[in-house]
């Protein structure tokens, strides 16, 4: 009976391990990626005939090679969220060989076996490099365990992977893509044959065979299988968790409740506690803690077809799991008592909530910073007002206004009571449009409020039957950040039209953000029909071809987006802001339909066919010309760019410009091309207030250069203001000059930035009343190879040290006779030189009354005080202002001169600290510009110091308008910022130097300007430079 016993028992145990016993990392060996059938992958190989239908094919190396390089990214996801939950684990680079991708590489992730839930599984994530960026190639999944028998899965695995979409769709049971001859294969390899030597030295090599024919005849789904091998243990393992007993609450109050008999008055002892006699917590199982720890230090990237923005989880998910819950429980617990209501700060608390919301936009908040916003946020509420009382100085008001944007910045936008506390309670009782600073607004237009990076595992809000919370939570963050993006929209009605136009061009790229709170439903009609729009009787030369579904969809879409209606409707009303709205929003739309762009290529597709639309309606309704003004810029930047052209392909590179020149003039003379006298007047594109009619060809030109530009002088409309006439042959119209560059060839987007942000400055600083006499002249891209630059009459530095201007009176106070700009200021001052009328702000009247202007000293320079003050001024405000933005190959060909002693820069190919040069100084001043001023010992350069420390603190001042206008930028296709980024407002924000005060900013100015003056290697580098220009000649 024993023995039998015994015996039944030992056949009915079964040998297996439980996976929370294991505590090993999870090891996977990549092994190699095999197509399904490798004819249909040549195949789709690009022909050398592809590279003129479809250029951008070339630009991914899977096009064209059949091995091409690849990176492997493996992660641990949560099957319940699609999260992951731990950091990812990379490749290493690889070289294929003979049309393989073979890797036979070991990758450790950083997640144990007891970690993995049931539902988890591996994601697989395969990239390639297309212009210097990781481009996603395909998508694979692999369960951790096979639900069928709850067991981990183990040895060679065959992964379907995924070209064309990313479906999550994960297989927790045996693979159904594979036959009978290949799951026996993979089966044997795993162990679960038997081995039997001579009957596999036999049949193994039929099985290859096997394989390889079906290489070549392979028709599975699925164009790639990637094969990994995982490890091997030597019992089954078979899922299993810890479970957790909930504490017995009531025993654990009687085990401290106290005998009421002991505490009596009478009975009074001292007691000693040992350690021992004081039990330990009770441990309870916290799953928040558990998820949290495992997911702790993941940052994973999201990114949507409705954005073409790659934005980061924010890192509330990423906090330490105890921080995590200590602000839960700070943010949700008494947060409506009156207590917080009148909470206010201790005066150093003040302080240092004050330093903290003058931070720039770009710089994160920490978490002690954003709890104690939170835990403030009644209190800058409260004192938000404009109207500051004798108690709260203007200075304070103002950064109270910089509350709003860093107090939804610091809530968590997973957290609902956040949200609708903020939204519901905080924005409607204590914020209005006009306690905001416009700098602000432009902050709630940038992508930072993007809702798919606001908050973590945001799904594109579509209608559902069933009412999924996930969905429900989609939905309320679309709908709060549509409500941030018209209580922007609704401060920018504030601000003047001239106020606007500084902007401008941020907030046309700020339109590549509307499609992000557009439904899935107006998406998927907008992104997959491609129907030519209406024309609606437009030349095609101004409509563009739309690749929209319908009428309806447009309307839709602009109703779903609050800063395009805006945007249309004042440039309808306004012909200058119009201008420049339809040069902007048309060559970002030819930008981005050049690149084969998503999302951003139908918005601006659709507002640039509304807006002439509307444009049209407008002015036959009012009788007005916008409409034909528009349609005659069109022609005539059409005829130039016809002009250009020409004069490529009738002369050569080489030959010589005075031939270019006179074939050039006599063309604009030829009354048929019709360039002598237009057939209508209409506002030059470049500047819109000045009327052309026709050109002047003998002061016309082509400069020296492959790229051939023209040099134009157009006959412009004087509009006589005193409105005299001849009553009998009616007004005689007075004509001027206009002299302007038009070039094919370059992207002239970085520089017109460059003076749209020096034009700003300008205005910043004469809303100060400090006028520095700055000459930002005016640049328009009419496309992205194509543009307009003013000419403005000048001298570069090089040549004027070069140049001898005549006899110059000597006398005994006279210095530096030999000096070439002073020569030049001196032989310019016997000209009649008008100063300038008092300069005012388009942003207002000035805050402040006008200082005491300290004019330059010239009795013993022999130059007017008109033009030297003019020469101290700009220089000055150049200095201070190609330093904040970094403007590179500075050289004194690009350092240039005007007759009135204006001192200007030009060419701003490089910014952001980008200088092809060696060792560049950090702020261009050549000490021969020094001595224009009369030198180092002589009074005006202390001027000059003076005028450079006022520029510096007040565009300080200034600074969170500046950052922000940058970081609408950073999707912009502007070179020097597309190069990285992630660091191009970093690199503005550091030259404000924000962390020190107004005195050690003074003197780390007062360092850079002796630093540059005495500077030696770019004196080296200028003479290179002359000697090259000289031999180029």
């Amino acid at each position: 009976m024993t023995q039998s016993t015994q015996s039944q028992t030992s056949t009915n145990v079964s040998a297996l391990g439980l996976s929370k016993d294991l505590k090993a990392s999870l090891t996977v060996k990549l092994c190699y990626l095999q197509p399904t059938n490798n004819s249909i992958v040549l195949k789709k190989l690009a022909k050398p005939s592809d590279k003129y239908s479809n250029p951008q094919v070339f630009k991914r190396l899977s096009n064209i090679y059949f091995n091409s390089d690849m990176l492997v990214k493996i992660e641990v996801m949560s099957g319940s969220t699609h999260k992951p939950v731990t950091l990812p684990c990379h490749s290493p680079y690889h070289s294929f060989t003979n049309n393989k991708r073979v890797w036979n590489k070991y990758l450790k992730l950083p997640v144990n076996y007891n970690q993995l839930s049931i539902d988890s599984y591996l994601k697989f994530t395969l990239y390639e490099i297309s212009d210097s960026k990781q481009v996603v190639y395909g998508v694979g999944y692999l369960s951790s365990f096979n639900h069928s028998d709850s067991t981990l899965r183990k040895g060679m695995q065959k992964i379907p992977i995924r070209t064309e979409y990313d479906d999550v769709t994960i297989n927790y049971h045996d693979a159904d893509d594979m036959n009978d001859g290949e799951s026996n294969l993979i089966k044997y390899e795993n162990g679960d044959f038997a081995k039997v030597d001579w009957l596999d030295k036999f049949s193994l090599p039929f099985v290859e065979k096997a394989r390889n024919d079906e290489l070549k005849t392979g028709t599975g789904s699925d164009l790639f299988y990637l094969y990994i091998e995982l490890p091997r243990f030597d019992l089954p393992i078979v899922y299993s968790e810890t479970s957790y007993e909930l504490p017995d609450t009531k025993a654990i109050i009687e085990e401290f409740k106290v005998n009421k008999n002991n505490l009596n008055e009478n009975n009074i002892t001292n007691t000693v506690v040992n350690q021992i006699d004081i039990s330990g917590p009770t441990k309870v199982f916290d799953p928040d803690f558990h998820l949290m720890s495992l997911g702790s230090l993941v940052s994973a990237s999201q990114q949507t077809n409705n954005a073409n923005h790659q934005g980061y989880v924010l890192n509330w998910n990423n906090l330490d799991p105890i921080e995590s819950k200590y602000h839960k429980l700070e943010r949700n617990m008494n947060n409506s008592s009156l207590l917080d209501k009148e909470l206010k700060p201790t005066p150093q608390l003040r302080d240092e909530l004050l330093k903290i919301l003058d931070k720039p936009s770009n710089i994160e908040l920490s978490e002690i910073e954003k709890n104690l916003i939170w835990k403030f946020r009644y209190y800058f509420s409260k004192n938000n007002s404009t109207n500051s009382n004798s108690d709260n100085k203007p200075e304070v008001s103002k950064i109270n206004q910089k509350f709003l944007t860093k107090f939804l910045k610091s809530i968590n936008w997973d957290n609902d009571y956040e949200l609708d506390h903020t939204f519901n309670e905080m924005i409607p009782y204590y914020w209005s449009v006009d306690k905001i600073q416009i700098g602000d607004a432009l902050d709630l237009l940038s992508s930072y409020f993007n809702p798919f990076t606001l908050a973590s595992n945001v799904t594109v809000p579509t209608p559902k039957k069933d009412g999924n919370s996930k969905e429900t939570k989609s939905e309320k963050i679309f709908k709060y950040v549509r409500q941030l993006r018209n209580f922007a929209v609704d401060r920018l009605r504030l601000a003047s039209q001239d106020e606007l136009l500084l902007y401008l061009l941020q907030l046309v790229q700020a339109l590549k953000y509307e499609t992000i709170i557009a439904d899935t439903e107006l998406n998927a009609i907008i992104n997959d029909e491609e129907v030519v729009s209406h024309s609606n009787g437009m030349d095609d030369d101004v409509h563009v071809n739309s690749t929209i579904s319908n009428k309806e969809a447009e309307l839709r879409l602009l109703e779903k987006s609050p800063l395009a209606s805006f945007l249309i409707e004042k440039a309808v009303g306004n012909d200058i802001l119009g201008n420049f709205f339809y040069w902007y929003v048309k060559v970002e739309n030819e930008d981005q339909l050049n690149t084969n762009g998503k999302g951003s290529v139908k918005i601006y597709s659709i507002v640039l066919n509304k807006y002439i639309e509307e444009l049209k309606s407008f002015a036959h309704k009012n009788k007005l010309p916008n409409y034909n003004y528009l349609k005659r810029q069109v022609w005539f930047i059409k005829k130039l760019t016809g002009l250009v052209e020409l004069l490529r392909t009738t002369f050569k590179k080489n030959e010589a410009t005075a031939k270019k020149i006179q074939f050039l003039r006599d063309h604009l003379a030829d009354s048929s091309n019709e360039f002598l006298k237009f057939p209508h007047s209409f506002p030059l594109p470049l500047d819109p207030s000045i009327i052309i009619c026709g050109c002047y060809p003998e002061e016309s030109s082509v400069f020296k250069s492959s790229l051939s530009p023209l040099k134009l002088t157009f006959k412009t409309v004087i509009k006589d203001s005193s409105g005299s006439g001849n009553q009998i042959f009616g007004d005689r119209k007075k004509y001027g000059k206009y002299t302007l560059m038009f070039k094919i060839g370059d992207d002239l987007r970085q520089d017109q930035l460059v003076i749209q942000i020096i034009n700003l400055m300008d205005q910043l600083l004469k809303n100060e009343n400090l006028d520095l006499k700055l000459t930002p002249y005016r640049i328009l891209a009419t496309s992205p190879i194509a543009g307009m630059i003013q000419f403005v009459a000048n001298e570069t530095l090089d040549s004027i040290l070069v140049k001898n201007y005549g006899p110059e009176s000597s006398g005994p106070n006279s210095i530096n006779m030999n000096n070439g700009i002073l020569n030049f200021l001196r032989y310019h001052s016997k000209e009649l030189q008008q100063a300038d009328p008092i300069a005012t702000s388009v942003l207002g009247n000035p805050k402040h009354p006008p200082a005491e202007d300290r004019h330059a000293i010239t009795s013993d320079l022999g130059v007017s005080s008109v033009v030297m003050d003019n020469y101290v001024k700009s220089c000055a405000g150049y200095c201070v202002i190609t330093y904040l933005l970094g403007v590179g190959d500075r050289h004194l060909d690009n350092l240039l001169l005007s007759p009135n002693g204006k001192f200007w820069h030009a060419d701003f190919g490089y910014i952001l600290g980008r200088d092809p040069k060696p060792f560049p100084p950090l702020m261009k001043l050549p000490i021969q510009v020094i001595d224009g001023m009369g030198g180092l010992s002589h009074e005006n350069f202390n001027v000059f110091n003076n005028y450079c420390f006022v520029t510096y603190t007040t565009l300080r001042k200034n600074s969170n308008l500046i950052l922000n206008l940058f970081q609408l930028m950073l999707d912009a296709n502007i070179p020097d910022i597309k190069m990285d980024p992630t660091r191009a407002v970093e690199k503005v924000q550091e030259k404000f130097c924000l962390e020190m005060t107004e005195e050690e900013a003074i003197l780390h100015f007062q360092n850079l300007i002796n630093d540059s003056v005495n500077a030696f290697l770019p004196v080296v580098i200028d003479r290179l430079h002359s000697l090259a220009q000289y031999w180029r000649a």
